[in-house]
């Protein structure tokens, strides 16, 4: 069930006090900027599309049934919109494949734990930056905003066994790139 504070204002909004979506911005805003900016690499596009995001959830509140919670239900409106704004502007990014699953776990060497915490972000900087945006956000979603596996199984669509097995490719293939890039 959503915040209550969120139901009141939520329920303002549908009975037409628009001025009450002024609380749900700010509530959000960063929330969503930062799920935007995970995705996207230019601190003006992710505020274009959060502006987006913003936009279409106003306009489709009336499809919130209050059900899940409202951060989730926003989540997912911002994901959604980030990716079909990225195949509007068709970027392209490596894609996670199969490639990665017959490559065993022993052979991804462990040594981003020698490197000293501004250097590993670093890393993981320039790998994130490389990831697709499903990708990018899923990792983003279940390591720095700690949602649940099945919370990000509902806002991405996937079953609760395929966020499993997308995030553990997603981080043997981060492991491998951040591996090669300490080699070289």
């Amino acid at each position: 069930m959503a915040d209550f504070d969120d139901i009141y204002y939520i329920r303002q909004i549908k009975n037409g006090k628009v001025d009450a979506f002024v609380y749900i911005v700010r509530r959000y805003q960063r929330m969503v900027f930062t799920i935007v900016n995970k995705i996207v690499s230019r601190s003006v596009e992710a505020e274009d599309i959060t502006q987006e995001v913003f936009i279409k959830v106003f306009q489709s509140l009336d499809k919130f049934r209050e059900e899940s919670e409202f951060a989730t239900w926003l989540y997912r409106v911002a994901y959604n919109t980030t990716i079909s704004e990225l195949r509007k502007r068709k970027h392209e990014f490596i894609a996670i494949d199969d490639r990665f699953d017959n490559l065993p776990d022993e052979s991804i060497f462990e040594t981003i734990d020698e490197l000293n915490h501004e250097d590993r972000l670093a890393y993981l900087d320039i790998v994130l930056k490389r990831l697709s945006p499903d990708d990018a956000l899923l990792i983003s979603m279940f390591y720095m905003n700690d949602q649940s596996i099945q919370q990000i199984s509902e806002i991405t669509n996937n079953s609760v066994a395929n966020v499993k097995v997308k995030l553990h490719r997603i981080r043997k293939f981060m492991n491998f790139e951040i591996n090669k890039l300490i080699r070289q």
